[in-house]
């Protein structure tokens, strides 16, 4: 295989990505697609995906959906200031010194089950992470928030990722999971937290190191995953008028006759 670490910028880089969240939320949780549609369709324009591709077959191996800042809170928060967390979702922030209108959402995490185990598989997860953290720093993203099942917080907890409980934050059951935490992410205390619990991770979590896994660092650009409106045609000016052709006149030389000899002179 070659595997690549990107943000999914083409519509087959997107449709692959989207391919990998459906099939696992499917298989995890027993969320259908029209599920998913229901929860996250309203965020489609405002979502980008990290993703490790296959580029041999174009499939995705895993996929991370980044819910960008806009004119409305992004997904995580409008859940958690509902049932069941019910949240003070400035306050819960503003504990860490983050706004709510400045967070990213990571609205799901996925990784196909068959590149799950092993050193490969491993290096699948540790990529996501690695592509999530790396494309906010570029985009100078301050804060990421995100509903983690229990045993995904557990996993990325492990990995050393500074992944915490929103203040006020409690376990509860949420979309299929029987147990997840609203959690958020500190950029800017983030790289001296990794290198402190786990070193021997830090080269891969904060640079993108990986043995089978090419990153190149213009695939995390923040120009990746926008969406670019189709650009309308251009008016061009309508052209003169035709000269009429359809009237009769004589040749030349009969009109140079008739000028000459005007009937009845």
């Amino acid at each position: 295989m070659a595997l690549r670490l990107l943000v999914a910028h083409s519509p087959e880089e997107r449709d692959a990505a989207r391919q990998v969240e459906a099939d696992v939320f499917l298989q995890a949780f027993g969320n259908t697609p029209e599920l998913l549609a229901e929860e996250y369709g309203p965020y489609e324009a405002r979502s980008r995906f990290v993703a490790v591709i296959d580029d041999a077959s174009g499939a995705a191996l895993g996929t991370a959906r980044l819910i960008v800042a806009g004119a409305s809170p992004v997904k995580t928060l409008l859940d958690v200031a509902g049932a069941p967390w019910h949240l003070p979702v400035a306050d819960s922030l503003g504990a860490v010194d983050l706004a709510p209108s400045a967070v990213w959402d990571v609205g799901t995490l996925a990784v196909d089950p068959r590149f799950r185990a092993g050193a490969a598989g491993a290096e699948v997860s540790v990529a996501l992470c690695h592509g999530i953290w790396r494309y906010a720093r570029n985009c100078g993203v301050p804060g990421l928030v995100t509903i983690l099942d229990d045993r995904v917080r557990r996993l990325v907890r492990a990995m050393g990722l500074p992944w915490y409980p929103m203040a006020g934050a409690t376990s509860q059951p949420y979309l299929g999971s029987p147990a997840s935490t609203p959690c958020v992410f500190v950029v800017r205390t983030a790289e001296s937290e990794v290198y402190g619990a786990r070193p021997d991770l830090a080269p891969a979590l904060d640079h993108g190191v990986f043995r089978s896994i090419t990153v190149d660092p213009a695939d995390l650009a923040p120009t990746r995953g926008v969406l670019v409106e189709p650009a309308a045609p251009v008016e061009r000016p309508l052209p003169p008028p035709r000269r009429d052709t359809t009237g009769w006149r004589p040749p030349t030389s009969r009109r140079e006759e008739l000028i000459a000899h005007p009937p009845g002179a």
